[in-house]
């Protein structure tokens, strides 16, 4: 294993800083903290830097609300100045983990995302006649610290960038898990599950297999290996990882059943979009456009969301209709 060293000077560089402040500021809101951050960028940087390089920084309080997309999720937002630092640290530590993810993770990773995991599954799916389909249970809520920060600690061998990243995990609104929304998050939350990928790629040698987050199916030409993996990975993500299987969810189907997956029902010889998520995403579309007609974000936050969501609506469903108002 590669460790990581010397990447704090890097991360609290001006030129890193700045770079994460546009970065920041591309999916964030019209509010008070990011406008006052705007209109002092200099002196707001100078003093981010500061903090940083003295270790006087320490993340600020979140402000927590809920969606309903469609369960119910608490998010938990960090003030824009810790959304800078966030990005200063998953930018420059993304290159050393993306060498060492296994090839079929997908979430919040460059040059993968959603089209090609379920590419990438129907392609198992077509090779092997049983899949297991697996999900666990209230995954962000249940990431321990202590066991993020252990696997962390493993390689990253940076003292002055370990403690800030304590410093935002321990800053959580709860004792336990990650706060859903933040970029550092969804890096740690994939992290975390790197344990179990390779125990079931490199250890027990399972070939087909993919992982969305924490959403992951195996695939193979036996029911029986299947139930026995199901096994396994419930007792490792028990012993080591302090997780569970959401058994509402884990099942075991012939892949002629079909595959429930990333919104999508995949079949070996067709993708067909479940109509709830087509519903949604509909639903989305005119709401980043009421969005934008009551001044709450720019014209180009608008159209890039609403470019992403067309797009993928094109995608699965190309005989779809959708009314966009003239401008």
């Amino acid at each position: 294993m590669k460790r990581i060293i010397k990447q704090f000077e890097i991360i609290v560089s001006w030129k890193n800083l700045l770079q994460s402040y546009y970065a920041a500021k591309k999916g964030a809101k019209k509010g008070s903290n990011t406008c006052r951050f705007n209109y002092h960028l200099e002196k707001e940087l100078i003093q981010l830097q500061q903090e940083l390089i003295a270790g006087t920084y320490y993340p600020g309080p979140y402000h927590i609300f809920r969606i309903y997309d469609p369960k119910e999720r608490t998010i938990a937002c960090a003030p824009f100045k810790d959304r800078v630092v966030h990005h200063a640290i998953v930018d420059v530590l993304t290159p050393f983990y993306e060498k060492s993810f296994i090839h079929d993770s997908y979430a919040s990773r460059p040059n993968k995302g959603t089209y090609n995991a379920i590419e990438r599954a129907q392609s198992f799916l077509r090779k092997t006649r049983y899949y297991l389909k697996m999900d666990i249970e209230k995954y962000f809520d249940r990431i321990q610290h202590n066991i993020l920060l252990q696997i962390l600690d493993r390689k990253i061998k940076d003292p002055p960038l370990m403690d800030v990243i304590e410093r935002i995990i321990e800053s959580s609104p709860s004792k336990v898990g990650v706060p859903i929304g933040n970029l550092t998050s969804q890096f740690f939350a994939n992290v975390y599950l790197d344990q179990l990928d390779h125990v079931i790629k490199d250890r027990w040698h399972i070939k087909c297999y993919i992982r969305y987050m924490d959403d992951f199916v195996a695939f193979a030409q036996e029911k029986d290996e299947l139930h026995e993996l199901k096994d396994r990975i419930q007792l490792y993500l028990n012993t080591y990882l302090n997780l569970t299987l959401k058994p509402t969810v884990t099942c075991i189907h012939k892949n002629s059943h079909g595959l429930n997956f990333l919104g999508m029902r995949i079949y070996p010889g067709y993708i067909r979009m479940k109509r709830e998520n087509r519903r949604r995403s509909l639903k989305k579309a005119y709401q980043k456009m009421t969005l934008y007609e009551k001044n709450v974000i720019t014209e180009d936050q608008m159209i890039q969301s609403m470019d992403s969501i067309l797009s993928h609506l094109k995608r699965f469903c190309p005989n779809i209709n959708i009314w966009v108002p003239e401008p």
